[in-house]
């Protein structure tokens, strides 16, 4: 078991923990709990470096969140500066109190909403009031967090909304699926797996209208050696055009390549569901760390090449809430929606349960609840299906789905029908193909391999929506135009079930509004 995969297995405990303290009083300044691992014994103090990264507060925040929440809103970066960006006089604020601590602020965001503050552990333990400390969970693995709650002083205190990377549990997880991993249930005969060409047959995709005009962005982290030579072959074996890669790498470069096979699948169905593309755009984080992903998501907002984005990974929004990345992240997607920018992130792989244990790809495990950001209200959550032959789909049981319990219902959501409850923000929005047994090929280290998860519905959707802007000659957030696109514009689903929901006639909990009827689906928006 790799040291991520003990460390995600460790957060388990450490949700129950932090919710219990969270929910003892709730506090304006989330993440500034600790988040630790029941049964993790104290090594001693933390030594070298320790960063954060504070989320600050926008102005005028509710005021953008009716701009997010709207779907009509196009606001260009100049016009979120002189109106929702902190003030630099707040970011002022942060870098007095860092510097009377001994502390450096090693980064600011380009929008101001993110201020990355570094220093000796001790140093900034002590200006947090608190202390970082090592820790050993009882399966071995070594992390660093800290060891009580954090505070802020009066000066800033009310301009930061979350703290993000006190620490090392706070991570996301990719959602890919491999045929070996699962055993589908009863006697289901799958036909094959798909390629690009097979899957703009299977959902209706018109020969023009491909994405000219677009760019997509795919958010990475890591090492991601060998994934562009990967995305060649994949193009040149499917017979695609070799798409311009454009590359930025934010924050320091990161060593982790665990997630190389998810970022061939992002990169090779992004583009190949939107064969016209000008660019593909790869934003590279440091890590999988909270902290290191909201801030390449971030430059993917800020830089504006594209109005489109996936995300195939998350992590329990429970934990997410608790670790202040549902906060940190909230506010750079409210933006990002308000300017008409979509991030379309994957259902997760773990049915109705929250991801918070992993275990094998397709089996659930956990709490009820959600993966985040698919639970976001400023987000795109897909959801999954299996391939039954021809153009037969269910509801893949593992697909990630249910009710929210931290997100409020966004406005556009409200009125989904079906079986939604309309009681919290419901997930998914919309589905795709995720059975591995249905799975779709990628290249992986120069071979083809069939992979599925809801990690393939986050880039196609991308591409999809890159062919509907692209025929639109315009950018919108996706949350409101595909809620009231035509009924038409997608497959329903209405057999299959995630454990506890079930899919039924019109929205469910399991595959949102259905699967893309995709030139119906252009012509309704």
């Amino acid at each position: 078991m790799s040291r991520q995969l003990r460390l995600l297995c460790a957060a388990t405990c450490a949700v129950l923990t932090t919710v219990l303290a969270t929910c003892a009083g709730a506090m304006a300044l989330t993440g500034a709990a600790p988040v630790l691992a029941k049964g993790s014994t104290a090594l001693g103090p933390a030594q070298g470096q320790q960063s954060i990264v504070l989320t600050l507060t926008p102005r005028n925040g509710s005021a953008l969140q009716a701009l997010a929440a709207g779907g009509n809103a196009h606001l260009s970066d100049a016009q979120f500066m002189s109106s929702y960006a902190p003030a630099n006089a707040t970011v002022n604020s942060v870098s007095a109190w860092a510097t009377k601590h001994g502390l450096t602020v090693a980064s600011v965001s380009p929008d101001r909403l993110l201020v990355r503050v570094s220093g000796p552990a001790s140093a900034l333990g002590a200006a947090l009031g608190t202390n970082f400390e090592r820790y050993r969970t009882p399966a071995g693995a070594e992390y660093v967090a800290s060891a009580g709650t954090a505070a802020l002083p009066g000066t800033i205190a009310g301009k930061v909304t979350s703290i993000t990377g006190l620490s090392g549990l706070e991570r996301v997880q990719g959602s890919l699926a491999r045929p070996s991993a699962v055993e589908a249930p009863g006697s289901l005969e799958y036909p094959r797996s798909y390629d690009p060409r097979q899957l703009w047959t299977l959902y209706h995709a018109p020969s023009s209208q491909a994405g000219s005009g677009q760019q997509v962005s795919v958010i990475t982290a890591g090492d991601i050696s060998g994934v562009e030579s990967d995305l060649r072959t994949f193009e040149h074996t499917f017979g695609l055009a070799e798409v311009p890669w454009h590359q930025v790498t934010v924050g320091a470069p990161g060593t982790e390549t665990e997630g190389n096979d998810e970022w061939d699948l992002d990169t090779q169905y992004s583009t190949g569901m939107a064969p016209s593309v000008s660019q593909l755009n790869v934003y590279v984080g440091n890590s999988m760390e909270d902290d290191s992903i909201v801030e390449t998501i971030d430059r993917w907002v800020t830089e504006g090449a594209s109005s489109q984005a996936s995300f195939s990974a998350g992590e329990c929004e429970l934990l997410a809430d608790a670790a202040g990345f549902t906060g940190s992240l909230d506010t750079v997607l409210a933006e990002a929606a308000a300017e008409g920018k979509t991030l379309f992130t994957s259902g997760g792989d773990t049915g109705s349960q929250c991801p918070v244990l992993v275990g094998l790809n397709g089996l659930p495990l956990g709490v009820p609840g959600d993966n985040y950001p698919a639970s976001s209200p400023y987000a795109i959550g897909v959801g999954g299906t299996s391939v039954l032959g021809g153009e037969d789909e269910i509801g893949w049981y593992s697909g990630g789905g249910g009710t929210s319990v931290v997100e409020p219902t966004p406005a556009w959501q409200a009125s989904a029908g079906g079986s939604f409850s309309g009681l919290m923000r419901g997930v998914p929005d919309v589905a795709f193909d995720a059975d591995p047994n249905s799975g779709v090929i990628v290249v992986v280290g120069g071979e083809q391999e069939t992979i599925g998860g809801t990690s393939v519905g986050a880039p196609a959707w991308q591409g999809v929506w890159a062919r509907v802007e692209g025929a639109a000659s315009s950018s919108s957030f996706a949350g409101p135009v595909l809620y009231a696109e035509p009924t038409g514009a997608f497959k329903d689903i209405v057999l299959g079930d995630n454990t506890i929901y079930p899919c039924t006639p019109g929205w469910d909990y399991v595959t949102g509004r259905g699967t893309p009827q995709i030139e119906a689906l252009i012509a309704g928006a």
